[in-house]
């Protein structure tokens, strides 16, 4: 396997994103871009890439910050997430821009192409379905559900599976009842899993645990076999 950085520009903010490889032996591999949670991309998750590229996929992790920036608190990291989301423009431009340049990558399938994201990431993971951009799978844990944008009933989207924490305070019961009115609405393929004992951030190894966000070993490891199932569905 092998796993190094990658530098990338968006408009004017200088990004590092990390790729992890497994050996291909000639044949063009699935194609994963992995959105990291609000910490950025800290040595968690690059194990956590390492590990959706044991399946036999290309995984690259996207830099939502720039320069591989990572928050070394909550209110860090907090400042960092707002900077990147607040000029929706910028945030789609961050979300795509990793999307391109892994099926840049001349080990990649461009017809296996998939996302994934922790939290902020997961959030990011469904906008990358939203915007229609070739997506075979997009794939959410204990992400956000809302969107400025509303996909229109006409738009084909990627199968979705979508993991969450069933006593999340952060995702209302009317954020997941909008969520399914739009997907439905759009005839969209989707699995949405609710961890019945799981609050945010419950595959999150170092999460603090309270009422608002926790981990959860089995909700963690169940969710393992949840994409695992998806990916290998989908192939």
């Amino acid at each position: 396997m092998k796993c190094y950085d990658i530098e990338y520009r968006v408009q004017d903010t200088n990004c590092r994103g990390y790729i992890v490889e497994p050996k291909s032996q000639g044949i063009k591999l699935p194609g994963i871009v992995m959105y990291p949670d609000f910490w950025g991309i800290n040595p968690r998750q690059k194990k956590v890439a390492e590990k959706l590229a044991n399946m036999g996929a290309v995984v690259l992790v996207a830099d939502m910050y720039g320069n591989q920036q990572i928050g070394s608190t909550a209110d860090e990291s907090a400042k960092l997430m707002n900077s990147a989301v607040e000029n929706s423009e910028i945030y789609k431009s961050r979300i795509i821009a990793p999307f391109e340049l892994l099926k840049r990558n001349s080990n990649v399938n461009h017809s296996k192409l998939f996302s994934i994201g922790y939290c902020f990431g997961g959030a990011s993971s469904l906008q990358l379905a939203r915007y229609g951009e070739g997506l075979m799978g997009a794939i959410s844990l204990h992400g956000l559900l809302t969107s400025k944008i509303r996909v229109p009933s006409h738009q084909k989207m990627p199968k979705m599976l979508i993991l969450h924490g069933a006593r999340d305070p952060m995702v209302s019961s009317e954020d997941i009842k909008n969520f399914y009115d739009e997907m439905i609405a759009c005839n969209a393929d989707f699995t949405f899993v609710s961890h019945g004992m799981s609050t945010h951030a419950f595959s999150n190894e170092d999460a603090a645990g309270n009422e608002v966000t926790a981990y959860h070993y089995l909700s963690d490891k169940r969710s393992d076999s949840f994409i695992k199932m998806f990916i290998n569905e989908n192939l």
